[in-house]
């Protein structure tokens, strides 16, 4: 792996990592234990949940280098079309006993330990097999993925006191280069929904995304943007294309928000988030 698409890996993971901390630095009690929206997760839970993650991916990685790519000690592969399940907020609740102050001072020490292993990495490092239970990635590729838990789950806090919260633009070239891998976990086939449908995505800015998702019902096609005529186009930001694709946001809400704007078929907007589902 070529030493900038590295370092632009580190720099994302310690600058969201750094901007998260500093906005959860100025909250008090009664905020630290309110709801994100992550339904069933306090502001603590997710918290938590982002701290004990930064040290997994941690020992992960340093097992990848070490030449290491099964599963850890009590893990194992999905089974193949398995989606997996999230951990719940009660699961992080009965895993700990820090309150959100300790919270955040954990996340800020396991980032900087990750942090560092990352910074000693070689090409070569980049390059070795690293385990993830939907099957192993490159080193490169899996902390890709953890750059989309922290940025999204990071974005679920602010979200939740503020609905105005956006994305950074240094997240977004890294969240885009997910989107295809996202997709194919998401995708819900079969529905009793009409097709084939064509979305189109007309992203201008910060990063530039012309593309289409043509759904043909038990499968899709993502392919460039070309003279086809689309059922539905979508115009939004980067920013918002993410939190879109990754079920953050839900078509009709995003449209009174402002976040979104279509041009096409309504219905067939909506439906969107019924072939692709967060989660």
């Amino acid at each position: 792996m070529a030493t900038s698409q590295s370092s632009n890996l580190v720099n994302t993971v310690t600058g969201e990592a750094s901007r998260l901390g500093a906005f959860l630095s100025g909250l008090d009690t009664p905020t630290w234990v309110s709801d994100s929206t992550c339904e069933g997760w306090t502001i603590e839970d997710v918290l938590a949940h982002l701290a004990g993650s930064a040290s997994g991916w941690a020992a992960t990685i340093a097992r990848a280098v070490a030449g290491d790519a099964g599963p850890p000690e009590g893990g194992s592969f999905l089974p193949a079309g398995e989606r997996g399940s999230h951990p719940t907020g009660q699961a992080a609740r009965e895993s700990r006993q820090q309150s959100g102050p300790e919270l955040l001072e954990m996340f800020k020490t396991r980032h900087a330990s990750l942090s560092q292993l990352l910074e000693g990495l070689t090409d070569e490092d980049w390059d070795k097999p690293c385990f993830h239970r939907r099957g192993a990635l490159p080193v490169s590729g899996y902390l890709g993925i953890q750059i989309q838990e922290l940025v999204l789950h990071g974005w679920d806090i602010r979200w939740g006191l503020d609905d105005g919260a956006e994305l950074s633009d240094e997240c977004l070239p890294a969240m885009v280069d997910l989107v295809p891998r996202w997709l194919r976990n998401a995708f819900a086939p079969g529905l009793d929904l009409p097709t084939p449908v064509r979305y189109r995505f007309d992203v201008s800015s910060p990063v530039a995304v012309h593309e289409d998702l043509l759904v043909t019902g038990d499968s899709y096609e993502a392919v460039p943007s070309g003279s086809e005529p689309a059922d539905v186009v979508f115009e939004c930001s980067t920013g918002n294309y993410i939190l879109l694709m990754f079920g953050r946001l839900k078509v009709e809400s995003a449209i009174a928000s402002g976040r979104l704007s279509i041009q096409g078929s309504s219905e067939q907007a909506k439906n969107f988030n019924a072939w692709f589902k967060g989660f």
